[in-house]
């Protein structure tokens, strides 16, 4: 089983990777998710994770599976039929 900390680590890589797949800025997700850029900022570096329905959002965004956020696999590629990308700010 993993640690707490590791766990943060892997979740905040893999939010990392799917930001930057999209194209997004921090300050874009966070627009999106209805948070601050400064708290994804705290996520991706492992600091802290989201809370329950927010994970199922940046999961529905992305077009993964909230499972696959989760998973020991960084291998995780955004769902190319879905253009969720923030056009304004």
């Amino acid at each position: 089983m993993i640690n707490e900390i590791d766990f943060r680590k892997q979740f905040g890589a893999k939010l990392h990777s799917l930001r930057k797949q999209k194209g997004l800025t921090q300050s874009e997700l966070a627009f999106y998710l209805n948070y601050s850029d400064k708290a994804v900022s705290k996520w991706e570096r492992g600091e802290n994770v989201p809370d329950t329905y927010t994970v199922y959002k940046i999961a529905s965004f992305f077009g993964v599976s909230v499972d696959e956020l989760f998973s020991d696999s960084l291998e995780i590629k955004v769902d190319p039929t879905k253009d969720n990308k923030t056009k304004s700010v």
